[in-house]
């Protein structure tokens, strides 16, 4: 079986759990782990949730 990779978009570290989120400006798709999701949390409130990506 293939193993599934990918890395946050801020901290660039491999995460099994991952969440897609828009939050600057283009409003772009991008994949972050949970701490950085928390942090983005706090510094953009009109952050898009998008779903979460699991290996």
């Amino acid at each position: 079986m293939k193993e599934r990779i990918k890395y946050c978009n801020l901290c660039n570290i491999d995460f099994s759990t991952m969440y897609r989120v828009q939050y600057k400006n283009p409003k772009e798709w991008v994949f972050v782990c949970e701490q950085c999701l928390l942090q983005l949390k706090k510094k953009y409130s009109d952050y898009k949730y998008g779903g979460t990506w699991k290996k």
